[in-house]
């Protein structure tokens, strides 16, 4: 089985992987790109038994490469908070998508880990210009206005 974890470069995907692998930590194949490098999925050769994380990826612009890795019998966990339009109903596929303007796959993955590592959520909040999302967590997590700052 091969792991592969697709993530958008900028401070929102990395944090949302960082939350992800402190939780459940595995080796896998990484696959990113500069910030608007949004066509990651096609650069992936999943098969049958595979495991494919995507993160911060737009749903709408990889259709076609996600539906080709299911289709080639992978399993798909896909976290997002960008316009996904219709999403694949497929066994293979956990899709975590929501757009409110208020959220970022980190403040989405941090929800799915119960806070666990929620500086990181905080910190990828932050890099998508959520400062009132951030804030927020920040406050709920005990986090001080000077870690929140550094942060």
């Amino acid at each position: 089985m091969t792991c592969y974890d697709v993530f958008n470069g900028d401070a929102d995907g990395l944090c949302a992987l960082q939350q992800l692998r402190l939780a459940e930590p595995r080796e896998c194949e990484l696959i990113t790109g500069v910030k608007r490098d949004i066509n990651l999925l096609a650069r992936v050769e999943a098969g049958a038994g595979d495991q494919v994380t995507v993160l911060d990826v737009s749903l709408d612009k990889n259709r076609e490469a996600l539906l080709r890795i299911l289709e080639q019998g992978a399993r798909v966990q896909y976290v997002d908070h960008h316009f996904a339009g219709e999403i694949p109903q497929h066994a293979a596929l956990d899709a975590l998508i929501n757009t409110e303007s208020t959220t970022c796959t980190s403040l989405l993955v941090n929800h799915m880990l119960n806070n666990r590592y929620s500086a990181w959520a905080v910190t990828g909040a932050y890099g998508d210009n959520l400062f009132e999302s951030a804030d927020r967590l920040a406050r709920q997590t005990g986090l001080c206005v000077e870690e929140s700052e550094a942060l």
